[in-house]
């Protein structure tokens, strides 16, 4: 069994799709915060203060996939957490409960240019392929370029650091 695999990129670097690809050639098993966001919250996102609404909602999530990860773990299965890490302080989080539970976690960084992320994400909302879950506007698409904090230098030393 490997280590717990961290995807990390912002919207539209082909994390889903990755994953995906994960699942077939190590035969893991993906926990993916779009499917479960929109599977248990979608339907009752507001107007108002969504952003908000959404992040106290992202964190249950990734908490109950935290406690399943280490279940599957203790099974010998191979764990892809398909969580965005749109920030340095989850990553941080995540690594340091998966270290305190003697997993040693690996980033797979998908560094992807902006221009050809949004064709992606309009290719995505267009087609409804696969990995679609939600529309992604071209607002919501601008919001994340402002969040998203690649990885620092002192991160990129144990990644592996892809650029599909």
């Amino acid at each position: 069994m490997g280590n717990p695999i961290l995807i990390v990129g912002n919207v539209g670097a082909g994390k889903s799709t990755y994953a995906q690809k994960l699942v077939h050639t190590q035969n893991a098993y993906v926990f993916a915060v779009d499917e479960w966001m929109s599977n248990l919250y979608r339907a009752d996102l507001p107007e108002d203060d969504a952003y908000e609404w959404s992040l106290v909602r992202l964190e249950r999530i990734e908490t109950q996939m935290l406690v399943e990860t280490l279940k599957l773990i203790e099974r010998n299965i191979q764990v892809v957490l398909d969580l965005g890490f749109f920030g340095r302080e989850q990553r941080d989080r995540i690594m340091n409960f998966l270290l305190e539970h003697n997993k040693n976690p690996v980033i797979h960084y998908l560094d992807v240019d902006k221009e050809t992320r949004w064709e992606r994400v309009n290719q995505r909302n267009t087609q409804k392929t696969d990995t679609f879950q939600f529309h992604v506007s071209r607002e919501t698409f601008e919001f994340c370029e402002t969040i998203f904090e690649p990885l620092h230098t002192d991160e990129r030393k144990s990644a592996l650091i892809l650029t599909p």
